[in-house]
Order: C-alpha cells, then structure tokens, then sequence
C-alpha cells in the first residue's frame, strides 16, 4: 500500500486529533507496564484494539467496509486518492507506537516504544552496574514489600504468596550499589558522615511526646556504657495502645528512619506515623514480630490515631493502619540496627490489596509525604537518637549481599521456591530450581560488596556461585549445551530454552569475578570464572545469529526443541539485548558484536534486512 499524507490543515487537525486520542491512552497505558530488565516472561502487550471504534473522519471521506489479508471486515474510510485504516489496526499489525510531540500539533510513529540505550562509559567490573542506577525495584508492582525481616524484595510474581526471587534481590542490590557510586562521585567531602559517604540528616536530640501516652505507659531515661542516652520503655503492646513515642522532623525528603533498639521479647513493636500530602490521608505503618499468615504486609482495621495527640479511640475516616512482619537482626535482649524507607513502606502498603489489579500500583516519590512521629510499644531500650535521611543506598546494598550470603544453598546457589511454567507448560521448571542469571547477578554484587565492605564471607560466597556453571541443567545446574556450545541457562529447562539476555547477565558476573584482585589462595577460583568466561564469549559469537530476525530479536530458542512458533523479544527485551551486547563487546572489543548491537539498534528505527 503506498501512503501519501496531504497535510491541507482541517484534514491535519482532525486526523491527528483522532490519533492523538488513541495513541495517547495507549502510549500511557504502555509505559506503566514496560519491564525493568527483570528476566521474567511479560504477558504480551495488549493489542486487542480492533472492536474500538474511531469516531473522526476525514473531511470528505465516505465509510466502507475494508478487508486486510483475506481478514473479515472492518471499518475503514476513504475519500477520492487515500484510503484510511484504523489506527489501532495499524498498530496491532505493524507493531507501531508513537506520541504526540510537545508543541502538540504534531504526532511521531516509533517502531519500538523502547529507548535504545548503550553503555557511556568503559564497563568497570567494581564500578556502577550498568543503568541499574536507574531502576527502582522497590516500585514494581511484583514487589509486594521490602522484608523488613531481611531488608530485601519479596515478589509476587509467580505465586500469589510473597517468596524471595534472587534476581529481584540482586537486582535491588545492584541497584542501590550503583546509586551510592555515583552519588559518592559527585558528593562534597564535607556532607560525609563517614567513610562509606552515609548521609545521616537530622538527629533527634530529645526525646518528645509525653502527652497522649497510656497511663499505664513507663518511660526510664538513663545512660548506657555503649549507646549513651537510652529510654526504657514499658508499654502495652497491643497496637491500639499508643505507647511511647517521639516527633519526627517533618522535613519531606527525609523519609529514611534509623534507630538502636534492644525489644526483650516477641510482643515489642514500632510504628511510623506518615501524613500523605495530596489528601492528608495518615498512614500508620506497623513493624510487628508476626509471621502476618505468610504476607510481608497487611492491613489493620481497629486502630485509630491523631497526628499531634496519639491516643486510642473509634476508627475514623482519612486514616489507614498497616503491618510489616518483623524479625530484628539479633536475639531478644541485644541491641540491633532498624533501617527503613517509609516511603517505600507505604507505597507498597497501599498497593497490598488482596484483589489488586496492576492499575493500582502505587508508586511515591520524595515529598509525597512527611514523617510524623516514631512510637515504641512492649518492654524494649531504645537508643534516644533518631536518624533521619534521604537515602538508604549502602544498607539496602549490604541487606542484599547479606541476604545471598546467608541463603546460599550447598550447591553454591540460590533456588526460586516457586514453579515455573514456560511455552504454555510444555516446560516446567519445579520449586527449588536455579537460574544462571541469579547466579551471574549474585557474583556481581557480592564481588562489589567483597571490595567495598572489606569482607572476605562476600568472596567465598561468589567463589562457591560458580559450581552450578559446571553442573548441567539435568543435573540441577545451569549449564547446558547446543550444538556442542555451551551455554549458561536462566530457565534450565529440559531441552534447553536458551535465552539470551539471562545468558549474556551471567556472562557479566564471570567477567566481574575474574577480574577481582586476590590473594594466592583464592587465584585458582579466580582462574575458574575467566575460563567459563571465555567458553561463554565464545558461544554467544557462533550462536548470536540465531536471535537476529532481520527485523527485531528472538527472547529465547525454545521453538529450536518444542516445534513452535519463534518467541520474538518485545521491544523491552530487544533493547536489553542491544544494551548488553555492546556491554560485552566494549570488554572484549569485539567488531563482530558491535556491529550486531549497530543492526539491532537499527531495527528499532524502523530499518529492515534486505529481501532476496
């Protein structure tokens, strides 16, 4: 069909008016589900747009019937030389996106709705993960919570009961790692309050909040040997009883609490007292030692709070309580460290309906709301200093690292709990099975975190990651074969599914070890990753080719073993594909994958391989 747009201005202006419509809904409703680089299998976008209607015509244009491809007919409009088709038609057929530009009288068609993005500087094994500054896995609508029994993910991605995935909490790590690299770069010396670069914002000096407290509430100030000014606290700990508590700073873009407590038993908890800023809503988060029926976050229907006078009365509007499983960091009666983001904490709470739909994510930003006062119940010691901050980067990037080292399997791995269904359960992967990926992610942080903390638990564990490399898929490994090239397997299925961009995240986490600076002893291990490196390298540049469709990327080969149709990546995929070649092919410096990723780049803009 040969398309000849002739731009005469009522024509212009009602045309696009009706794309703009169509494609504006679309185009939002698109970028709420676009993927973080996460390996899961996206449901496809939703292109079921040909029952729509599109009420505009062109001035002149006579309604007919159209038919596309011996299709059953569909409403079309034409006028003496054009022929018009609806724009959801076209996208659905062409997979086409577009937007309005922003002087808003022009609309611009996109092949992909993916930014393509390269690498801007040379990959350094220790430094920033890639764009990973830029992710926020805490905000995915599969993220039910931040544990606050681990400080780490926990997804719903699979299974309706939230599970600890290890990319996720890889990924969550990385990220944060990226960000205190970066922000460590470019922040002046004289803001540090440490060596690490942790900002501690305000501290509260004085503790506050007398009034409104239970009569049967006890409060005992002293000086410890260790932690200085302390308070004992003796409270009820049911959660309508207000306990004892202080006034936080109100400040919006602290939203970081910190505090030393020392809880003696089981019925001890902390609530945090937000206010929303668009609708006043307060929100009372609860951090109780519960297992919540196996939820990480609930809801609460019996308490009731005031902003400046907490005391117990009748549930009213413009309020909401929630709860967080809590498990502290050490036994009943030692001190521990508490860290939470209460922004984070409440948008996940708020997203925690049992029936939710993925429209009712809801995500916060800084200065959303403000912070209102920390109250303590139980029999507990809390250090009397409250800190308050912006960011939290260095303790979500030491829980995530502590996590994979604690929850490191004998195999070396970190098995996903839940089962996994591929090609329409032609391929099934049970509970406890491994990926590639979690390994490749897994060695990557704990090889930042080995250099960063100066602990030698993060090497070993990344050492011990490597053994399932070697261990085939049939076997409970991650590594299978095709055609005689080895390949490392996110979904280690039997036959194989060979995805790529989990082979080529693994291949990242090998180069990042093999890199590490070592003692003597540790040299051999070391050996191990660059040599499952370069058998990797090696398989990507003969079977690369496999995945080029001439006009986009395959996600995996599964249609190689199972006979069905080519899984063809999205564009979301696609663009990962592009990022992590060129990745590879600036550390190897290798024309051959750069010119691939240059092809690939090129097929997101529309271009197409040549016809014979």
């Amino acid at each position: 069909m040969k398309w000849r747009w002739r731009w005469n201005r009522q024509r212009s202006y009602i045309f696009v008016l009706c794309a703009t419509l169509f494609f504006l809904s679309k185009y939002i409703s698109n970028e709420k589900g676009r993927i973080d680089e996460e390996d899961e299998e996206l449901s496809p976008v939703d292109l079921q747009e040909e029952e729509k209607k599109i009420e505009c015509e062109p001035p002149g244009a006579i309604d007919s019937k159209c038919i596309a491809d011996n299709g059953k007919p569909m409403r079309c409009w034409k006028d003496e030389e054009d022929v018009y088709f609806p724009a959801s038609f076209l996208k659905k057929r062409f997979d086409m996106t577009g937007k309005v530009g922003k002087d808003g009288s022009t609309f611009e068609l996109f092949t992909s709705y993916a930014k393509m993005r390269t690498p801007e500087t040379n990959y350094d094994p220790l430094g920033a993960f890639g764009h990973f500054s830029t992710y926020s896995v805490e905000t995915r609508d599969r993220v039910r919570c931040i544990s606050a029994k681990t400080n780490v993910p926990m997804s719903t991605q699979w299974d309706t009961v939230p599970y600890y995935y290890p990319i996720q909490i890889a990924q969550y790590g990385l990220q944060h790692y990226s960000r205190l690299k970066i922000e460590n770069s470019t922040r002046n010396k004289s803001e540090d309050d440490s060596k690490n670069g942790v900002i501690l914002g305000v501290k509260s000096n004085e503790w506050k909040g007398a009034a409104g407290m239970h009569e049967t509430t006890e409060r005992l100030f002293f000086n410890d040997e260790e932690k200085g000014k302390v308070v004992n606290i003796s409270a009820g700990y049911a959660l309508a009883n207000a306990g004892a508590y202080v006034y936080l700073d109100k400040s919006q873009n602290l939203h970081v609490v910190s505090f030393d407590w020392k809880p003696f038993d089981g019925n001890a908890s902390f609530t945090v007292l937000a206010k929303m800023k668009q609708d006043d809503l307060l929100v009372l988060i609860n951090y109780v030692f519960s297992e919540g029926n196996g939820k990480c976050v609930w809801q609460e229907e019996e308490k009731s709070y005031d902003e400046d006078i907490i005391v117990q009365k009748p549930r009213k509007d413009g309020q909401v309580s929630y709860s967080y499983s809590y498990v502290g960091n050490a036994p009943f009666g030692e001190w521990s460290t508490v860290t939470r983001d209460v922004l984070v904490d409440v948008a996940r709470a708020l997203s925690s309906g049992e029936n939710r739909k993925k429209d009712d994510n809801v995500v916060l930003h800084p200065g959303d709301l403000r912070l209102v006062s920390l109250g303590f119940r139980g029999q507990l010691t809390v250090k009397q200093q409250i800190n308050q901050r912006e960011e939290q980067h260095l303790h979500a990037f030491r829980s995530a690292a502590d996590w994979l080292v604690t929850n490191q399997d004998e195999k070396g791995g970190w098995a996903v709990p839940v089962e996994r269904s591929i090609a329409d359960r032609k391929l099934v992967l049970s509970p406890g099975w491994h990926s590639a990926m979690a390994q490749g992610h897994g060695i990557s942080l704990l090889t930042r975190a080995y250099e960063h903390l100066h602990d030698v638990k993060y090497l070993f564990s990344a050492i011990k990651a490597l053994e399932l490399f070697k261990v085939n898929s049939s076997e409970g490994g991650v590594r299978a074969e095709f055609f005689g090239n080895v390949w490392y397997e996110e979904y280690p299925t039997t036959p194989g599914s060979f995805v790529l961009n989990g082979f080529l995240y693994s291949l990242i986490g090998l180069y990042d070890l093999s890199k590490l600076d070592v003692t003597q002893n540790e040299k051999s291990k070391i050996q191990e990753a660059t040599d499952l490196y370069s058998a990797g390298i090696q398989s990507l540049k003969r079977l690369l080719p496999l995945y080029d469709t001439g006009s986009g990327t395959i996600y995996d080969l599964r249609h190689v073993f199972l006979g069905s149709a080519p899984n063809l990546a999205r564009w979301d995929y696609h663009a990962v594909h592009v990022y992590l070649l060129k990745w590879i092919a600036g550390i190897e410096k290798d024309d051959f994958l750069s010119k691939t990723a240059d092809r690939w780049i090129g097929y997101a803009y529309g271009k197409r391989a040549k016809h014979n």
